[in-house]
Formats: C-alpha cells, structure tokens, sequence
C-alpha cells in the first residue's frame, strides 16, 4: 500500500523507489504483485511518467485515509510511552551556571528522557540522601562500582564589574588589593592561590566578605560590590554580555575541573545518551 501511494503520488516508480530508499525493481515488483492480486492494470502511462487509472484514484483515496490513520495512532501511542527520569544531583551554581543553560540542546533532541535536578552544596557524596543516576562536583570523586569523568576545565581568573573598573585603576594584579575581595567558603583559599600565582605576595588573611555559593559572590561583583575569583566555565555569558570583565586573563587558577561520577556497569540507554553528552562537554 505504501509502494501503491507512493507512485500515485510522485506519478513515477523511480520517485517513489528514492522515497522509499529501495531499487526501482523492487517497487515495480510490488505494484505487479497489486495489479495481479486485483486481476487489472493500476496505472497507465502519460507523457514521461505514469498515473493511477479511474479505479485506482478511487481506490487511492481510501488508502491514503488509512495510511493517515495509522501513522497518528502510532504516534498517538508513541506518545504514552512512559520517558526514562534521570537524576542528577550538582552543587547549586553549576547547575544554575552551566548545567541547566547546556542541557537546554540535550532535553530538545530528547524529549522522552526528564532530568531531574536537584542541588547540595555539600562536597560528601556519601552524605546525599537518594540515589542519583549522575553526580556532579568540582573534584574528582570515588565509589565502588563507579565511574567519574571530567565534564567541564576548571580555570579561575580575576572578575570585576565595568563599574569598578571605572572607580579603581586596575592595571596590574596587585591593584586588586585595593578593592573587596569576594570570598566563598567553600573555596577561601582562592584568592590567596590566584594573587600568588600572579606574583603577588599576602599575609595570613586578605579581608572580604565570604559567600555560601559561587553565584552570589559572582552577583556581587556584577553589582560593583567587589572581586570575584571564578572559573570561565561558569562566566562565560557573563564575559560576553559584558556583565563581567578578566582583567587579568592570562592570569589563571587551575583546579581539578568539575566531574561527574556515574555507575560503571551503566546500560540503560538514556543513561548512556545523556553520559555521552555529558562527557563530550568537555571536548568542547
């Protein structure tokens, strides 16, 4: 019936064999096997291609109402199949920084799988209360019968907002010391490890206030309330827009990138789909 449709429509058999990506023979074979099964020639020539006879247009009709019927009940039940849940757990600014901006091409070309996020600013894994199909951190991670793999670089640098720029002469990195220094808890060392790996010589403390998360020391930078040090994975919308500014981007900070830990023995399709996404990330 399709091989049927296909001729009528396209008035040709070779047109038809490329839409149905098979030989001109084979489609030929399937008409005769119709016109032979009804005992009477379905189509007849005119001019360089062909077209359905009296009786066959007719009979036409109908096929196609069918053929249309069938494709949206298959889609119809397409539709109810129930979609694989993934979950995921990652500390609150990269899933608020990149993994929910990047997973925005994943979920349209893959609308059956739901990610479930959920977020912990804890770095003990062992701590999380559920189990998750995908862990994310800023570190390497280890567990039995698991997995990591680095999904994203981890290279800070200095951030300042325009503003600030316009108050402070900044030209050198220790002109940052004239400025608030914007610190995060979970990483107090950072500032200290950026200024010395710029040369830059400090006692035992450098003033700031401390922040929880990333993205809120990274908030008050764009709003002139001081320095963030950061990693460009996280800025990167930020750096375009013009949001925020590197004064210094040859002067970097490398951590152990962010990762993510999934089970080894993984063989549950959307599973591996969205770990291969994950994993090429890191390539780009």
């Amino acid at each position: 019936m399709k091989v049927f449709e296909a001729v009528a429509r396209h008035s040709s058999v070779t047109a038809a064999a490329e839409e149905l990506c098979v030989s001109h023979g084979a489609v030929s074979q399937q008409i005769r096997i119709l016109e032979e099964y009804f005992g009477r020639s379905l189509f007849r020539r005119s001019g360089r291609g062909i077209e359905p006879t009296l009786e066959a247009s007719a009979y036409l009709a109908d096929v196609r109402a069918c053929l249309d019927r069938l494709a949206i009940a298959s889609e119809q039940l397409a539709r109810r199949r129930p979609g694989r849940i993934l979950k995921i757990n990652a500390t609150p600014s990269f899933a608020m920084r990149w993994l929910i901006p990047q997973t925005s091409s994943f979920q349209l070309a893959n609308p059956s799988i739901e990610l479930r996020l959920s977020t912990s600013p804890t770095d003990e894994i062992d701590q999380l209360g559920e189990p998750f199909d995908f862990i994310i951190r800023r570190d390497v991670m280890r567990r039995s019968d698991h997995s990591c793999g680095k999904i994203a670089d981890d290279v800070s640098t200095a951030l300042v907002s325009p503003m600030l720029l316009e108050k402070h002469s900044i030209n050198a990195p220790r002109d940052l010391l004239a400025v608030p220094l914007l610190h995060l808890k979970s990483r107090p060392d950072a500032w200290r490890g950026w200024l010395g790996a710029s040369g830059v010589v400090i006692g035992e403390t450098v003033a700031g206030p401390y922040f929880d998360h990333f993205f809120l020391s990274l908030q008050a930078a764009i709003n002139g309330l001081g320095a963030a040090v950061g990693p460009f994975a996280l800025i990167q919308d930020d750096l375009a827009s013009g949001r925020l500014v590197a004064p210094f981007p040859e002067r970097t900070l490398v951590g152990p990138g962010f990762h993510v830990l999934y089970r080894t023995a993984m063989k549950d399709r959307a599973g591996r789909l969205f770990l291969d996404w994950l994993l090429a990330q890191a390539g780009r």
